[in-house]
Parts: C-alpha cells; structure tokens; sequence
C-alpha cells in the first residue's frame, strides 16, 4: 500500500473536493481523525502485534483486499442505530478512502516492484518504493522530506467514544469474526508515533548509518536504507512511470494503461471523493442496502479489479 504520508495528503486532498455543506459540517472532525485514513494497514499492524491471536488472518488475507462492499453495509446498518456521530462516520470514510486509494495505485507499484506475494525481494522493494514516494510527495508539496517531522501526522490522542468503539466492534466481528477490533486503535495511534520518531526521524543520517548493517541483513540488495525516513523524493522516480510508458496490469495482461503516478492519484482522489460524497447522502436518507452496494464497489485493494479473483502476478516489470 502506498505509504503512511501518501494516505495522509490524500485524506485532505479528497476533503477539499467534497461538497460545501460536507466540509462545513466535518472541518473540525476531519483533521482530529485523520488516523482513520490508514486503513487496512491498521489490520497488518494489527496482526503483527497479535500474531498468535489473529494467526487466521495471514492465510485468508481477507481483511486485506475483500469484503470492502459487505463491510461498508455492516457498518451503514450499525451507523443508522445511533445518533450517526461525525465520528463514527470518519472512520467509515476514512477505511474506505485507505482501501479505494491502494485499489487505484497498487497495479502500477507492483507491476514496477514485481509480485509481493510470492517474491521475498519484491516484497522489500515494494515496502522501499512505497517509503520513498513518501518522500516524492512531501517534495511535491515544498516540504523537505529529510527533515520532516513524521510522526507529528499520527494524532497524539484518540479516545473513541464508546458508541463508535460498539459500531467498529461489532461491523468487523459481523463481516470478518473478528472480535474486539476497536482495541487497535490504541495500540496503533502509541506505536505508530514511537515508530516514527525512533525510527524514521533522522535529519542528519545518524540512523540512517547505524541501520545500514541491519538492512544488509534484512534486504541485503535495496539501497538506500529500507528502515529511517531519509529519502529526498527523486529515488523512487523510477517506479512512477512519469514518462507515461506503456504498462500491463500485473493480473490481467488485457488491461494496458499509459497512466503515471500522480495521474492515477489524482483520478483516485476524484472518484473517491464523489463516492464519500454520495455515501454521505445515503446514509442521510437512510437508503436500502442495494443503494449503499451501488455506490461501493466491491473491487480488492491489492489489484483494483473484482474482490475475490485470484492471484497470478505474472505481468509485472521485473
């Protein structure tokens, strides 16, 4: 998935086209709860720090890349008992926007980086160039990504309201089995910011040498260093097809697409955000579950296309 600053800018970049009367109503909800905007990658954190508990999880990936439809209705259902408080609903939104955003980016990273489910040097070069477009992104937008303070985009404190924590609780336990999944928010929010700090603040490249003996272990092959944030946002030039060449989706060989990074980013942005929009007014009109599931495509985060289809990355670059 695109990396923790990437979802971050494109939470705000989807707020600003939202309707009027929707950024009226959520301006101070929206920042507060930006963490939501992380996603499915709350699940991976999730899992790392529980592995024994939510094993399951690692074989099925469902979690992942399915079920985006059913969850979506699972929570509607559940938002429409309550008093549908802003902030229930900025996690719906901001789960969706995580999910719909690797949908549209995905195919490109991973016909550059190659098959991240079965090649372990894929895998760590896919994780590379994803922390190094964090690094093209914060360059786009003036910021030194050398010197930027990572962790002051996680929120320092979360504390959801009992009613959101019941409505995460019990859509994910209905869609997935999952049983007390409000739990990780807290365990997110503290361990992200300490990820950060320790690890990808180094302005001066001090970490960035201490870790190089770990990374020749770990990555052997990937420079420069997988672990601190120290990229200048040109590294990962390469996998951002800005010279509009011809590339193959890494699933279906049909589908051939011309499209750059930033060209797929902004056409996330502006599909997701008609769709947070339109999903706003449905909730509003309380509207039947076959309207929610029209405006909520059931598409996979990993590869953009139909939720479910299998896996055969033979198309990709490398």
């Amino acid at each position: 998935m695109p990396g923790h600053l990437t979802h971050d800018t494109s939470y705000f970049d989807i707020f600003k086209q939202l309707p009027e009367h929707m950024k009226a109503q959520y301006a101070a909800a929206w920042p507060q709860y930006r963490i939501f905007a992380q996603g499915h990658d709350l699940l991976l954190f999730y899992m790392f720090l529980h592995l024994t508990k939510y094993q399951q999880l690692q074989s099925k990936g469902a979690l992942i890349e399915d079920n985006i439809q059913a969850f979506a209705v699972n929570y509607i259902a559940l938002l429409q008992q309550t008093e549908k408080t802003d902030e229930a609903k900025m996690f719906l939104y901001g789960y969706l926007i995580h999910h719909f955003l690797d949908a549209k980016l995905h195919p490109l990273i991973i016909y550059e980086t190659g098959d991240l489910r079965s090649d372990k040097n894929a895998q760590a070069l896919h994780l590379l160039a994803e922390n190094m477009m964090d690094a093209y992104v914060l360059s786009k937008n003036g910021v030194d990504p050398r010197s930027f303070v990572m962790q002051s985009i996680v929120p320092s404190k979360n504390d959801l309201t009992a009613e959101t924590r019941a409505i995460i609780r019990e859509s994910f336990q209905a869609t997935y089995g999952l049983e007390r999944f409000d739990e990780i928010f807290a365990d997110y929010n503290r361990m992200s910011r300490t990820f950060f700090k320790t690890l990808r603040y180094d302005p001066h490249g001090i970490k960035k040498a201490l870790f190089k003996p770990l990374d020749v272990l770990l990555f052997g092959l990937f420079k420069p260093s997988i672990l601190p944030f120290r990229f200048d946002g040109t590294e990962c030039l390469p996998y951002l097809n800005l010279q509009q060449q011809a590339w193959t989706h890494p699933i279906d060989a049909a589908i051939i697409s011309t499209k750059s990074f930033d060209e797929l980013y902004e056409e996330g942005v502006d599909e997701i955000s008609r769709m947070i929009a339109l999903l706003d007014e449905a909730i509003a009109d309380r509207a039947e579950e076959a309207q929610l599931r029209a405006i909520v495509p059931d598409i996979s985060s990993i590869h953009g296309l139909a939720s479910g289809l299998e896996y055969r990355f033979a198309h990709t670059k490398r």
